[in-house]
């Protein structure tokens, strides 16, 4: 699988995804994640903000970056990146660590 790494300033972050960091995402959405990805995906940019920064760890940490500092690196990555390179990154770092969301049968 393509590296999932994100490089902002001199660090390195990493997205990781879990059944209760998903729930968690939900809640600051306000929304369920899977009606997003039903919609091909597309997330508006406050959601794909909190789907990345509440999931962002330093590269080879054990803890989440806190909230609010999560979600200042999600808008740095958006602004570096873009909106369609962050939306993959997450798009990929789900499927790989909560493949549920993708099961068709």
């Amino acid at each position: 699988m393509e590296n999932l790494t994100i490089e902002l300033g001199d660090k390195t972050y990493e997205l990781k995804y879990s059944l209760g960091r998903m729930e968690r995402i939900e809640q600051a959405m306000k929304r369920p994640i899977a009606a997003a990805l039903q919609a091909g995906g597309l997330l508006s940019i406050q959601d794909l903000k909190i789907a990345l920064g509440m999931a962002l760890k330093e590269e080879d940490a054990n803890a989440y970056v806190p909230p609010q500092k999560g979600l200042d690196l999600a808008e740095q990555l958006l602004e570096k990146e873009g909106y369609a390179k962050a939306t993959q990154i997450v798009l990929l770092a789900m499927q790989r660590d909560c493949p549920f969301f993708f099961r068709a049968d």
